[in-house]
């Protein structure tokens, strides 16, 4: 969503902007680092497009996704930080022809499928997401977890219960396992950044709002910092 490209973009110097097939891709230098931001849109489709489109064009040596989710793990709350370990797609369901629900018709057909993020990036997002927490007032804590993503805004006590139960999610959002999966097919590394903005039960539907900006900020700032250690040809 623009909310949560709108901070990079801000801090982004000697912008030039190209639209591919509806996309506009953003391409400049933050802090050290020579990077591509695009806002994908809402919902896995999107994610798989403008993934693919940003690896045909530009051919990034990592690809980072951030934003905002829901909390599946009892144990978050708004403004905690998810760092994507693996992810799982939730809906992609053909358990009526034989196979696990999540399973994407490859491998054991007994299991979900699962795509997990790149060890480096997993370890350097986690350090500097704790430095960022800590210099934040109104961050919380740091969980290195499993999102799952679906075409689904969760907002439902049963169905949070069984994205945990089924899949061990901590997190739940629209587009991080979709574009992991694709970057793994492409071989490039990848890592995805999540700040909890509600608790996608129900029990407190303005919560999103309220903490959706802050939530957008905090990724923002996390990301921003991250760029910092990475070599300017990355």
């Amino acid at each position: 969503m623009d909310v949560e490209m709108q901070d990079l973009l801000d801090q982004m110097r000697g912008v030039s902007v190209e639209e591919i097939y509806g996309f506009k891709f953003y391409e400049g230098v933050l802090e050290k680092a020579q990077v591509v931001l695009v806002r994908c849109g809402i919902g896995k489709v999107n994610a798989a497009r403008g993934t693919q489109l940003m690896i045909d064009k530009y051919k990034p040596s990592y690809i980072i996704n951030s934003g905002v989710a829901g909390a599946l793990n009892k144990e978050l709350r708004p403004m905690d930080i998810v760092v994507g370990k693996d992810f799982i797609q939730h809906d992609f369901d053909l358990s009526p022809i034989g196979y696990a629900k999540g399973c994407l018709a490859t491998g054991d057909r007994s299991k979900p499928t699962i795509v997990e993020a790149d060890d480096n990036m997993v370890r350097l997002l986690t350090d500097v997401s704790e430095v960022i927490a800590g210099e934040h007032e109104e961050a919380g804590k740091v969980l290195v977890g499993r999102i799952v993503s679906g075409d689904q805004f969760i907002n439902s006590p049963e169905i949070k219960a069984e994205l945990r139960d089924d899949f061990g999610g901590d997190a739940a959002e629209m587009e991080g396992a979709v574009l992991a999966y694709v970057a793994s097919c492409a071989d490039i590394p990848c890592a995805v950044l999540r700040v909890i903005s509600d608790m996608a039960d129900g029990t407190n539907n303005e919560s999103y709002d309220v903490f959706e900006k802050k939530a957008s900020k905090l990724s923002a700032d996390i990301i921003i910092e991250l760029t910092k250690l990475a070599p300017s040809k990355h």
